[in-house]
């Protein structure tokens, strides 16, 4: 992602339409210097940077430090270290960082839909109410500004991610309206191309499409049926819920999945059976997360491991132990319809292998 000074002069000098020849004579130096400069073979001498910086119109600083628009691959290593951060160190410290990167490309509308969409996704971290609203207001900030993108694809993205963080804030019109913006029907692609590759003799490409078209399609099916769970919870029509919530737990097992999903879906098991106050039920699902959690571990988060998703670019952030653990502490700790098992010794040990 560094640039050299070389390229930062080429692509001042092409900005503001200066031939190498008018540069060059600008310089008093002949033009084969700056062709050397420019390709990164050769460095100017420090005492010509002021008036490189003038010919440029810029300044010294400006020159030195100027860095080019991020491709999107920097942009998902960045995604990527941020991500890492959040799981690795404290929140303070992976904020901290988000912003720096923010502070340090502040044009790029992409790296600002990933930064965004990442905070959206290690909001329960926050260790107070009022610093998981200002993180939810900075995602806002961030995918509202991030909307503006040329790009449809990153644009539609930036939308829906936005009518998520507007319906947590509870400000269900402007997700609504959100949401009718964007088409209800995409041309999917990746079919024609996977034949294509496949009658043409590329077929780790074809695979590789296939398995991505899968992936998503499982994941769309996994957040379907905790919707539908959810909806029918609210009905209180428990029977229904607890099968579609095993219905959820087929498809995780099936795929080989249950590192990345197999916790929520304990926790769905949980949640029905503590609306219907069954404290056996109840303390034997918290009992199988946290079991799920201790051992979970980075392997089981490995895609290059399943089978069925080897060749899937997962840009996923890892579900750390401290992240499923905050999740534990959101949906069960926190949750006033577990405040019956609370004081039981069960739920007291349970709880102690993690705390």
């Amino acid at each position: 992602m560094q640039l050299s000074i070389g390229s930062t002069i080429k692509k001042l000098r092409e900005n503001k339409g200066i031939s190498v020849e008018e540069f060059a004579h600008g310089l008093d130096i002949p033009k084969e210097v700056v062709e050397m400069w420019e390709n990164n073979l050769a460095y100017p001498d420090i005492t010509l940077l002021s008036s490189i910086a003038r010919l440029l119109g810029t300044t010294i600083d400006s020159l030195l430090m100027f860095e080019t628009e991020l491709t999107p691959e920097d942009v998902n290593n960045i995604y990527k270290i941020c991500a890492e951060k959040f799981t690795t160190s404290n929140y303070y410290e992976a904020m901290e960082m988000c912003e720096k990167y923010l502070k340090e490309y502040p044009d790029s509308l992409f790296l600002k839909f990933r930064i965004g969409s990442l905070l959206q996704e290690y909001i329960q971290l926050a260790h107070s109410e009022e610093e998981a609203d200002r993180m939810l207001n900075r995602s806002i900030e961030l995918l509202e500004e991030a909307s503006n993108i040329g790009d449809l694809e990153v644009k539609q993205a930036s939308l829906y991610v936005l009518s998520s963080l507007y319906t947590m804030k509870g400000e269900y019109e402007k997700a609504i309206d959100l949401l009718n913006t964007l088409p209800k029907i995409n041309v999917n692609t990746g079919f024609m191309l996977s034949t294509i590759y496949s009658i043409t003799g590329d077929s780790n490409k074809a695979k590789k499409i296939e398995q991505e078209s899968l992936f998503n399609n499982i994941n769309n099916s996994i957040i379907s049926l905790a919707s539908l769970w959810g909806i029918a919870l609210k009905d209180r029509d428990f029977d229904y819920a607890l099968e579609l919530a095993n219905l959820q737990r087929k498809l995780i097992q099936d795929f080989e999945l249950e590192g990345y999903l197999l916790g929520n879906n304990i926790l769905m098991f949980a949640d029905t059976f503590a609306m219907l106050k069954d404290e056996e039920k109840t303390l034997s699902y918290i009992e199988k997360y946290v079991d799920w959690l201790l051992k979970t571990d980075k392997e089981s988060l490995d895609l290059s491991k399943n089978k069925y998703f080897y060749l899937v670019e997962n840009l996923t952030p890892n579900m750390s132990y401290e992240y499923n653990k905050q999740n534990f502490i959101g949906s069960v700790v926190k949750n006033p319809e577990y405040d019956f098992i609370k004081y039981t010794d069960k739920y007291k040990k349970i709880i102690g292998r993690i705390f």
